[in-house]
């Protein structure tokens, strides 16, 4: 697997650490990769990594937030975005695959939710240098994993 990562540290009231990975499987994970002439899916978008399509490069990102709950409740977990980077390099369709309440207990469901919404919005803010494809700028879809972690 290949994996881009980015971490930073803040304070605010709490020491706390948005760690963010972005990943896609390596193209040896798939047989004839290499040989594999890529295809889109029915949106017309590519995997990054796979039949000559490069993965695309962060070159700016923004932290997710704790919200002052989370904060208080000292909730922490992982929150799993798939989404699509544009020929442009802007994020485009992002969907939660994994919320952080899927680990939590019932009672603190709500408030992890309202991570999942911190992780989306940090996300949509994210620029890349687009995937490309013969040398030309194509849409490419990844997994981005935001973890949430309160010390």
């Amino acid at each position: 697997m290949r994996t881009l990562e980015i971490s930073a540290v803040l304070s605010v009231g709490l020491l706390f650490l948005p760690h963010t990975a972005i990943s896609q499987e390596s193209p040896a994970a798939t047989p004839n990769a290499a040989t594999s002439k890529p295809s889109p899916d029915a949106a017309g978008v590519y995997r990054a990594g796979h039949g000559g399509v490069s993965m695309p490069k962060l070159v700016y990102s923004v932290e997710p937030a704790f919200t002052d709950k989370a904060r208080k409740k000292k909730i922490n977990g992982n929150c799993k975005v798939w989404l699509v980077v544009d020929i442009d390099g802007h994020v485009k369709d992002v969907r939660v695959i994994h919320s952080v309440a899927e680990d939590q207990p019932a009672k603190l469901k709500a408030d992890a939710l309202a991570l999942d919404e911190k992780a989306i919005e940090a996300v949509r803010q994210y620029r890349f240098e687009p995937a490309l494809l013969q040398g030309k700028p194509v849409p490419v879809a990844l997994t981005v994993e935001v973890n949430f972690t309160i010390f």
